[in-house]
């Protein structure tokens, strides 16, 4: 039995390519012996031969099953496990905390990556190279490699209450409120219909902006899951309390932050400062093409040329 101190939210084996391959390169090979030494050398029947290639298929895939079955990659709120069964008295087991996680990457080499979707993940460790972790041939890895991102952004204290993949798309209740915003004059606190009201009708304020919206929890769930992994503001936008979309046109202002940053080879889409909105940790991006799509059929008076911007905060 497992035990562990922290909760799954993610558990998987490596992609069943791996057990069929492993599988048909010691049943092939099988074949042909039985083939060969059956009905060359020997002269069996057809029912033997036939017995023997059935009775042989059961055996070695039950072999490789017991191996792949008893291996695992864990995503919990705490860190990633992975479990390795190589042999009968042989085992490999490795974890690493987010918090000791320096960053983290997937790759896809081949043909048969791209068809079925599945990878190798790296997490390099603060540490070096010793604790670094490398899982391969991982299922859905780039669904994998986005739950990993969002986990890693969070604080230790937030991850901890994370019990489902579900919370990683919810605004995190659980965060702690440090400038509450008050009413002074009533001293009745602001609720977040009145605070996301109020917001709303800054942004229509804004010189260029046209429409604005607040997204729900399906279009959360949209972005989370359709948002290019380049574009960093998806993962900060799905942990806040308000999150609006907006059309802006030409007259827009320009924005308060370089919107693409280049290292190396490497393109990136940061989040980006909004000051007009004076709450806490107040951020903006533009979505990726994908997402831009599925926002314009929300607004009423998008036109060809017109923009969209997320824009998030805490109240």
């Amino acid at each position: 039995m497992q035990h562990y101190t922290d909760t799954i939210l993610y558990k998987t084996h490596q992609h069943i390519i791996v057990l069929v391959c492993s599988f048909l390169s010691v049943y092939i090979p099988y074949i042909l012996l039985i083939i060969i030494v059956g009905n060359f050398i020997l002269q069996w029947s057809l029912f033997l031969t036939g017995f023997l290639l059935w009775i042989g298929a059961l055996i070695i895939f039950a072999w490789y099953y017991f191996f792949w079955v008893k291996s695992y990659f864990i995503v919990s709120n705490e860190k990633i496990i992975v479990k390795v069964r190589n042999g009968l008295f042989s085992k490999f087991h490795m974890s690493i905390h987010y918090k000791n996680i320096r960053d983290t990457a997937f790759s896809k080499n081949n043909i048969l990556h791209y068809a079925l979707g599945y990878g190798t993940f790296f997490a390099r460790s603060s540490a070096g190279a010793v604790g670094d972790l490398e899982a391969r041939a991982i299922p859905n890895i780039e669904k994998v490699y986005k739950i990993i991102n969002a986990l890693h952004n969070f604080t230790d204290a937030e991850r901890k209450h994370i019990t489902k993949l579900e919370d990683l798309m919810q605004p995190q209740s659980f965060s702690k409120v440090e400038d509450s915003s008050v009413n002074l004059k009533d001293e009745t606190p602001e609720t977040l219909q009145q605070a996301t009201q109020k917001e709303k009708q800054i942004l229509l304020n804004i010189q260029g902006i046209k429409e604005v919206i607040e997204l729900d929890d399906s279009d959360r769930r949209y972005i989370f899951e359709n948002e290019e992994e380049r574009n960093h503001g998806v993962h900060e936008c799905l942990r806040r309390q308000v999150l609006f979309a907006a059309t802006h046109d030409s007259t827009f202002r320009d924005p308060d932050e370089a919107i693409v940053m280049q290292s190396g080879e490497k393109v990136v889409f940061p989040v980006v400062e909004f000051h007009e909105i004076q709450r806490k940790k107040v951020s903006s991006s533009s979505p990726g093409l994908q997402v831009h799509e599925y926002l314009e059929s929300k607004f009423e008076n998008m036109w060809d040329y017109d923009a969209t911007l997320l824009i998030w905060f805490d109240i």
